[in-house]
């Protein structure tokens, strides 16, 4: 009877101990996952965390330097969150671990959060090109092509000339704008922005209260080659294009009206959240 009973126990002991032991195997982390475990020792060049039941995972070594800022404010007990580099360490069998790739990691599912939630971050310009403007997000460069700068920002220069457009994209340099990341290159390392994405819903629903038909008072912010941009409100611009300023023909709108020019004007089309205006009718 005894017998049995020790026969059964070791039995269920060892069922047990294989579930366990398959459990384990088949949970063990891979190269690229995030972990975050306890801290259980500190040493001049290592970093030591608890993995059960896998065993042991390390920083150490190149990563133990490229990390060594933060190595510095962690203690032993903290739970920290690092990535896995390697299933084994070749001199100890450890799992490698690399905290600044874990950080790296976190930072670009944060950057998809933001765009699949389109959220609105208000960044500093820190350069422009030809092309566009630069600015910086958790220290990554990203780059705002001036496609996507809302229209006041946008910059008005006849014929295209790509050395006028960045003496006029450099004047934001220093200022705070709105914009919303809208994608993300995590190997290029690279961000791109847009301005107009972040008050696309805004616009729209100031575009609602006006229709076709509308006789508006408007006010004259900027002249180029094909027409001339109104300011029906504070944050909402119409565009009047050239054909439409005047039934006889107009070369050149610069020469007819000036910024702050105090005009009417009509609503004859809005279309995708833009508004577009004529004078002559």
């Amino acid at each position: 009877m005894g017998t049995k009973l020790l026969d059964t126990d070791v039995t269920s002991y060892h069922a047990s101990s294989m579930m366990n032991y398959a459990t384990s195997i088949a949970n063990r982390p891979l190269i690229g996952d995030l972990i975050e475990a306890p801290v259980i020792g500190i040493v001049k060049m290592a970093l030591y965390v608890d993995l059960k039941p896998y065993g042991t995972g390390v920083i150490y070594g190149r990563e133990f330097i490229n990390a060594r800022d933060v190595i510095k404010k962690i203690n032993v007990g903290d739970i920290i969150t690092a990535k896995v580099v390697e299933i084994e360490t070749p001199e100890d069998g450890y799992v490698g671990l690399s905290l600044k790739e874990a950080r790296q990691a976190l930072v670009w599912a944060e950057a998809e959060n933001l765009i699949k939630n389109k959220t609105v971050l208000e960044l500093t310009v820190k350069d422009a090109n030809k092309g566009g403007i630069i600015m910086e997000w958790q220290s990554i460069s990203g780059f705002l092509p001036a496609s996507q700068l809302k229209p006041e920002h946008y910059p008005r220069v006849n014929d295209g000339d790509k050395d006028r457009i960045m003496v006029e994209l450099k004047k934001l340099i220093g200022q705070k704008i709105s914009v919303s990341m809208i994608s993300a290159n995590p190997k290029e390392g690279k961000l791109i922005f847009s301005e107009k994405s972040s008050v696309q819903k805004e616009r729209v629903e100031m575009v609602e209260k006006y229709h076709v038909g509308d006789i508006l008072d408007g006010e004259v912010t900027g002249a180029v080659d094909f027409g001339i941009f109104v300011k029906l409100e504070d944050g909402l611009e119409g565009l009047v294009h050239i054909s439409e300023i005047d039934w006889s023909l107009v070369e050149n709108p610069k020469k007819l009206f000036n910024v702050g020019d105090k005009i009417k004007v009509k609503v004859i089309e809005i279309k995708d959240g833009k508004v577009s205006l004529s004078i002559k009718a």
